[in-house]
């Protein structure tokens, strides 16, 4: 009886020799299947990419950031490699990811800044750009206009020069160098704006204007009178017309001196002169190497007295002279002011004027009108 009892007893041995292998399985299952592994290195391949170009865009404007975004992705390299050197239950869950992390924000607001800063560039480049470009076309339009001598005809080739180098920078993203040469080409505009601006403002000086249109009315009265042209020179609209019984006749483009607008004072200074004279000898034929040509009595008593009084007060070396040998003739029509001070007009409306005119015909030249 006793035997049998022990018998049956038996089998409830083996449960508890299996205590210690089951706790060992689930040891080992706790420190290699429970835990969950990092990510392997390759899932960082488009974050890694995305800081690398993010570096070689941000390099030529703001190196200091991008040397930043690229100590940032060598620290999160270096935490990934760190992490997948070690057994996976002595890893820190979250550096990696948090080391990217770090990298992509900082260089994602590296590049918004940069390139908000290149858009404001590209803006001030742009508008830079359109001011110089109006700038150069109203300085090519008075190349060859009195005033605009052959310096100032090189400064505008200058201008335009800088304006295709600050294109092609800008298109290039060199937004720096860019705006240099833009800003070279608007300094040398302003300087041939202020150049013109300088050699017309006596234009609106209102005790000229006043002068000139009562010396042009009286010349028309003139005409008005005695039934005879005369002929009204306005320099600065670069106008020659001609009346008769009062009345315009007709009108033709005139070309000036080479320092047209200012008025005559010396020989050499290529100004055409301002005054009332008229009209001395007809010249054509062999006469004159300008086609045909009314020369006129300048020097008259008040350029004299002019002459002599800038003499005396030392503006002009003494002995230098008034100038003499000033006409209307022809060779005009190149659309430039070319002459030593005479007024030039096209070969054609010389034809025309020379038939209208004789030998005492009122030749007044005003600034303008």
């Amino acid at each position: 009886m006793l035997i049998r009892v022990a018998v049956e007893q038996a089998p409830a041995a083996p449960r508890r020799r299996c205590l210690f292998p089951v706790a060992l399985l689930l040891i080992v299952a706790a420190a290699t299947g429970c835990s969950q592994a990092p990510p392997d290195p390759a899932t960082w391949d488009g974050t890694r990419a995305a800081l690398r170009r993010a570096i070689r865009e941000l390099r030529p404007t703001d190196p200091d950031a991008a040397a930043e975004v690229e100590r940032l992705l060598a620290a999160a390299e270096m935490v990934t490699a760190r992490e997948n050197s070690v057994s996976h239950w002595r890893r820190t869950t979250g550096l990696a990811p948090a080391a990217w992390n770090t990298a992509m924000v900082t260089a994602s607001r590296a590049l918004a800044a940069a390139r908000n800063e290149r858009a404001d560039l590209s803006t001030r480049l742009a508008d830079l750009l359109a001011r110089a470009d109006a700038g150069i076309e109203a300085a090519e339009g008075r190349i060859g206009r009195a005033g605009i001598d052959g310096r100032r005809a090189g400064e505008t080739a200058s201008a335009r020069y800088h304006v295709t180098t600050a294109r092609k920078l800008g298109e290039g993203g060199n937004h720096a160098a860019a705006l240099a040469h833009a800003e070279e080409a608007l300094a040398l505009t302003a300087d041939l704006d202020h150049s013109w601006g300088k050699s017309i403002e006596r234009f609106s000086d209102p005790s000229l204007l006043a002068l000139w249109r009562e010396q042009a009315a009286e010349t028309i009265e003139e005409s008005r009178r005695t039934g005879r042209p005369v002929i009204i020179v306005d320099k600065l609209r670069r106008r020659l017309t001609v009346y008769e019984r009062g009345s315009e006749r007709a009108v033709f483009a005139a070309e000036l001196g080479g320092n047209g607008l200012e008025r005559k004072l010396k020989t050499g200074d290529h100004a055409t002169p301002e005054g009332r004279y008229r009209v001395t000898v007809k010249k054509s034929g062999g006469a004159t190497k300008y086609y045909l040509a009314l020369l006129i009595d300048y020097p008259n008593a008040d350029d004299l007295r002019r002459y002599r009084a800038a003499e005396a007060a030392g503006e002009i070396p003494r002995g230098t002279g008034a100038g003499n040998l000033i006409e209307i003739h022809g060779h005009g029509g190149s659309g430039r002011d070319w002459t030593d001070g005479c007024v030039a007009l096209t070969n054609e409306d010389m034809d025309d004027l020379f038939a209208m005119v004789h030998v005492g015909t009122r030749v007044t030249i005003v600034g303008t009108l």
